[in-house]
């Protein structure tokens, strides 16, 4: 099959978390301009103006928007970091219907800073979240790598621990199986944790992808998992068992950050170029 993108936004600061809402319309984070935003039938509006960087984002089971906010990085280029001023603690925040945006977890365990990345409901309705908590060092000093973790939040807020990972956790989906699926970027794999209600079972790795593929976020939809691979440039069409199905080159520089799917089409945020773009299914 040949895939051949639309666009419909572009000029954007590094968009991340397309998120389909109930309206149709196709929701969106920007890290770099610390805005949460919608497109719907050529028009681009705001939703809300974020301290720190909005990461992730999901549409949660009340209607609200959570978002997974890692405090104030955003990528400028392959090398080069923007940290925001000031900065903040990450956190999850969550934006209701009527524009209002409110914090709903601060206090996240583990060594600090924390950098939530991104996040997916369980089937129990909590609000389960990677923090690569100080992943900024990586590529500078790595022996001063906290390292990263899977955190899960309650309906109250309250966050506790799942799993320390290796690597750069960052996107996140549960599997038909039931298991959950977590991509550690900078290790080209995706891991699976059986899931067991409040905790998660003994992890192992599902897929590895080649080394120029960092998996970003990640959707299913029927029995495909569409994977990004970020600074690989590329879209990773799995099976159920984790074999590659097809490729997606998405262009040289484009850096597919997330995506869902919604009305037969797949939405995909491009990190660098700043654009919202779909595939028809």
């Amino acid at each position: 099959m040949r895939w051949k993108a639309e666009i419909h936004v572009t000029g954007l600061g590094f968009p991340e978390g397309p998120v389909a809402l109930p309206d149709g319309s196709i929701a969106f984070v920007d890290l770099l301009d610390a805005k949460i935003r919608a497109w719907r039938d050529g028009e681009l509006r705001e939703l809300a103006i974020v301290s720190g960087a909005p990461n992730g984002m999901r549409l949660g089971p009340d209607g609200m928007l959570y978002i997974a906010n890692n405090g104030g990085i955003a990528p400028l280029t392959l090398e080069q970091l923007n940290f925001c001023d000031p900065q903040i603690t990450g956190r999850i925040q969550r934006l209701g219907p009527n524009g209002v945006l409110a914090d709903f977890a601060t206090d996240l365990p583990g060594a600090k800073p924390s950098r939530p990345n991104d996040l997916i409901f369980s089937p129990q309705g909590e609000l389960v979240f990677t923090d690569p908590q100080n992943w900024d060092v990586l590529g500078i000093d790595a022996a001063v790598y906290h390292g990263g973790q899977l955190l899960v939040a309650a309906v109250d807020g309250t966050v506790r621990h799942l799993a320390a990972l290796t690597g750069l956790p960052n996107g996140l989906v549960f599997h038909p199986d039931g298991s959950l699926l977590v991509g550690i970027t900078m290790e080209h794999r995706v891991l699976r944790l059986p899931w067991l209600g409040d905790r998660v079972g003994p992890m192992e790795e599902w897929c590895r992808l080649d080394d120029r593929f960092n998996p970003d976020g990640m959707v299913f939809h029927e029995d495909r998992l569409y994977l990004t691979g970020s600074d690989g440039d590329r879209i990773a069409i799995l099976d159920a068992a984790g074999g590659l199905v097809q490729m997606i080159d998405t262009g040289l520089g484009s850096d597919p950050t997330n995506c869902c799917v919604h009305a037969g089409r797949l939405w995909v945020t491009l990190g660098f170029p700043g654009q919202l773009i779909s595939y028809l299914l």
